[in-house]
């Protein structure tokens, strides 16, 4: 079982945050946290719970074990919105949209369509 490092987690999240152009208050609010959280995340100074991880994963199109272990971080895909002001219901959304995506490739990748080391 690989160790699971706090601190490479938190870098993770963060690259993902600022790859999706999303401030720490963004991500805090849809999380339903308070920003400081998500900073001590992404400096590797709290540990994360599986519901919020599961949520991260969901917003930023990554599976979870991605987020976890020591390979590189990449999202499935990428969304570019049109404008400067996304609101806590937009991500919302897009989460769930990712959560289909993501639940697509995992079947693709079960049925032998796709590459498991992607």
């Amino acid at each position: 079982m690989e160790n699971i490092s706090v601190i490479n987690i938190g870098m993770k999240i963060k690259k993902l945050r600022e790859n999706a152009n999303l401030t720490q208050k963004q991500v805090a609010d849809y999380l339903s946290i308070d920003q400081s959280l998500v900073s001590k995340f992404e400096k590797g100074e709290r540990s994360i719970n599986s519901d919020l991880l599961n949520d991260i994963a969901n917003l930023f199109c990554c599976p979870i074990q991605d987020l976890v272990s020591d390979k590189d971080i990449t999202s499935i895909y990428t969304i570019a919105f049109r404008t400067g002001s996304i609101e806590t219901a937009d991500l919302y959304a897009l989460s769930v949209i990712n959560k289909i995506a993501l639940n697509q490739f995992k079947m693709d990748q079960l049925a032998g369509g796709i590459e498991n080391d992607q």
